[in-house]
């Protein structure tokens, strides 16, 4: 059957959310983040992926692609007078991203105010993912108030993620082995930019100060339209990406010191469920600030809660998630935790 989802725009009267818009000529330039999203109906409320990323050394398809394609299907059953309020969902295996995946949509319910769908998401004949999504027509109203923006730079003055990456390619001190991942990651797919609002040299990468917070800007790669379902749907992708992180953060480990063998030895992450509500429109292709934060870490599982504001800071979503987070035991992660211990009962 055809494609009825290849770039996500401002939907005419009468027809879904997600219904596509070409441009002017009949063709669509999608960006990387469209073609992550990019969905094929089959049938009635069922719909298959085209595109799957897993991120390198990941053992399955990267959580937010499934969120994000999974909010897609929803979007694609309900009409333009709706939009996502609030999504809850649970990885249950991980995706394999040589298989495409199948995206159940139940239209569980429809109402004058709000309407619900539950999307399982099955590969191979078996649940992979499963996520109910709320909708809402826009209702502006009191009462309003919101956590305010932290103080940080601003990312205008702040390098970027690849930036920062070329930059220890380029170093002498780091090893070679070191420069051949480095390199490989900037050959990945990423749909997004990242600027992190703290600068650090490369001894404070290598030996990171335990953290139960970091904070980012953040924005998908290229321009969108203005339909807000896309946007929507792009933030659902991006959402994922680093949050987990900030629980090994808080045992003094990040990716870049773990390759080094400086730091905890993080043995397993994988995110378990993902929650987020929407609060006001917003634009996924323009700067945001993403506050990740864990507060708790145990049995094998960490917290995390995250806030993302719009660069006038506006408070526009809030997400959570729990994932599980193993340790290799030992006498560094030990000691790397000790800011961020416990209190004895």
């Amino acid at each position: 059957m055809s494609t009825i989802i290849t770039v996500p725009a401002i939907a005419t009267e009468g027809s879904s959310a997600m219904t596509p818009m070409p441009d002017a000529d009949g063709s669509t330039n999608n960006t990387i983040i469209e073609t992550m999203l990019d969905l094929e109906e089959i049938d009635k409320d069922l719909y298959r992926s085209k595109k799957l990323w897993a991120p390198m050394g990941a053992r399955g398809v990267f959580g937010g692609n499934v969120v994000g394609q999974a909010l897609v299907a929803a979007t694609n059953t309900v009409s333009t007078d709706f939009s996502v309020h609030s999504l809850h969902s649970y990885f249950l295996l991980p995706g394999d991203p040589t298989t495409p995946i199948l995206y159940h949509v139940e239209r569980v319910r429809d109402g004058r105010s709000y309407c619900t769908r539950t999307v399982t998401a099955t590969q191979r004949g078996k649940n992979v993912f499963v996520c109910t999504a709320s909708f809402q027509t826009p209702r502006p109203g009191a009462p309003n108030h919101q956590y305010p923006m932290p103080d940080v730079p601003h990312h205008s003055v702040l390098p970027s993620q690849e930036d920062m990456i070329r930059d220890l390619i380029d170093n002498p001190k780091i090893p070679e082995n070191i420069v051949s991942l480095l390199k490989l990651r900037l050959e990945e797919p990423v749909a997004l930019d990242f600027k992190s609002t703290k600068r650090q040299s490369i001894k404070e990468m290598t030996n990171p100060v335990a953290s139960t917070e970091q904070m980012f800007w953040i924005k998908c790669k290229g321009s969108l339209g203005d339909a807000l379902a896309l946007h929507q749907c792009v933030v659902a992708y991006g959402s994922d990406h680093n949050l987990l992180n900030t629980v090994a953060l808080a045992h003094g480990s990040t990716w870049f010191s773990r390759s080094r063998g400086a730091s905890p030895k993080i043995m397993m992450m994988a995110s378990l469920d993902h929650s987020m509500w929407f609060h006001c429109p917003f634009r996924a292709d323009e700067w945001m600030l993403y506050v990740c934060e864990s507060p708790r870490s145990g049995c094998d599982r960490g917290l995390t809660f995250g806030r993302i504001y719009k660069e006038d800071g506006t408070l526009a979503i809030s997400v959570a998630q729990e994932g599980v987070v193993r340790l290799k035991a030992s006498h560094e992660a030990t000691a790397s935790t000790a800011s961020v211990e416990l209190p004895k009962l």
